[in-house]
């Protein structure tokens, strides 16, 4: 929970939830985050402040079950509405597959970090100062989902106004990617500490030219080894009028790196899989299988196979390409084979 804002000079002999309000005085109800008048004198205001946050305040520390002892009803916390937006709103959305994760994945993060909170402890400071916690573009697509959560909120009237609206809007900082070179690819595909499903992911995608999100979810069901075929249904265009399939016939090199991700050992109905160190339930139900790898954790351990191997540290750490730049490398060398 967000530190609670620091008094004013003036306001410092006033007790906590108290405000001045023109000439009379204002109460912000610390468990709803509802403000409510009190016109009267400022010793009457603050006996009814302390008052009130003797009842109130204990609220805070037990998750709510006194005031379903005082008052019959359970207090309305963050976990809630988002276990209602995800049910009720997300369904409604059409979203593709890949996007849905993402989602999730991010709906998942919000319960561990935020979810005991009370629904009046949601307000703009709390919000802006767990949005710090991202940089450049996870800042703007975070703000972007919770500003789409609280809007619920307000349409089901958990709330009274849209905390993350009122956030500061960033725009999203400018790719300055550079691009990959074969040398620098064979790099981390040699060094030592680059794991080998991470090995056969790149591979995978420098060869067959697919996105992260596709090479992480591409089934061992797509694959016909007698006819050396294998399909091809990018995720990206599963919401258009007409989706895309293909059945590509594989060239030698492709055909040796799905033989290699079919023949692993770790049980897994994707390609690309590994045994994580740790299975938490709240990171499983975020994923397609046990075994499974997202595609975050796929850029993150790029990244950091990318790093450890020293290929690109003559390129400043913000610039250096990461495993999407892949395709572009791999277009690039089926361009110099004339195809």
């Amino acid at each position: 929970m967000a530190p609670p804002r620091a008094r004013t000079a003036k306001n410092r002999d006033l007790p906590a939830n108290l405000y001045p309000n023109g000439k009379y005085w204002q109460y912000k109800n610390p468990v709803t985050g509802k403000k409510v008048s009190i016109n009267k004198p400022m010793n009457e205001a603050i006996r009814l402040a302390k008052a009130a946050n003797a009842k109130l305040l204990p609220l805070l520390t037990d998750d709510g079950a006194l005031l379903a002892l005082l008052t019959g009803d359970t207090a309305s916390r963050f976990d809630n509405l988002l276990e209602r937006f995800e049910k009720e709103w997300v369904p409604t959305r059409g979203y593709a597959d890949r996007t849905l994760r993402e989602i999730q994945f991010k709906l998942a993060r919000y319960r561990e970090d935020m979810g005991g909170l009370l629904m009046g402890q949601l307000d703009v400071l709390t919000i802006a100062e767990y949005l710090d916690g991202f940089e450049n573009n996870a800042y703007t697509k975070h703000r972007g989902l919770l500003v789409q959560i609280f809007a619920f909120a307000v349409a089901k009237g958990l709330c009274d106004r849209n905390s993350a609206e009122l956030t500061l809007v960033k725009k999203e900082a400018e790719k300055k990617r550079q691009r990959h070179t074969l040398e620098g690819l064979n790099t981390i595909l040699n060094y030592c500490g680059t794991l080998p499903w991470l090995k056969r992911a790149i591979r995978l995608g420098l060869l067959s030219l697919q996105r992260r999100e596709d090479i992480v979810t591409w089934s061992k069901t797509a694959v016909d080894i007698e006819q050396n075929t294998i399909k091809v249904s990018p995720g990206k265009t599963q919401n258009y009028g007409t989706p895309i399939h293909l059945e590509i016939v594989m060239g030698q090199a492709l055909r040796e790196v799905v033989l290699e991700c079919i023949r692993s050992p770790v049980v897994c109905p994707y390609l690309i899989h590994y045994i994580p160190k740790a299975r938490r339930r709240k990171q499983l139900d975020t994923k397609l299988h046990w075994n499974a790898v997202t595609p975050d954790y796929l850029t993150k351990a790029f990244s950091q196979a990318r790093d450890d191997s020293k290929a690109y540290d003559h390129i400043p750490a913000n610039e250096r390409p990461t495993f999407h730049e892949i395709r572009a490398l791999g277009a690039w060398l089926y361009e110099q084979q004339g195809f």
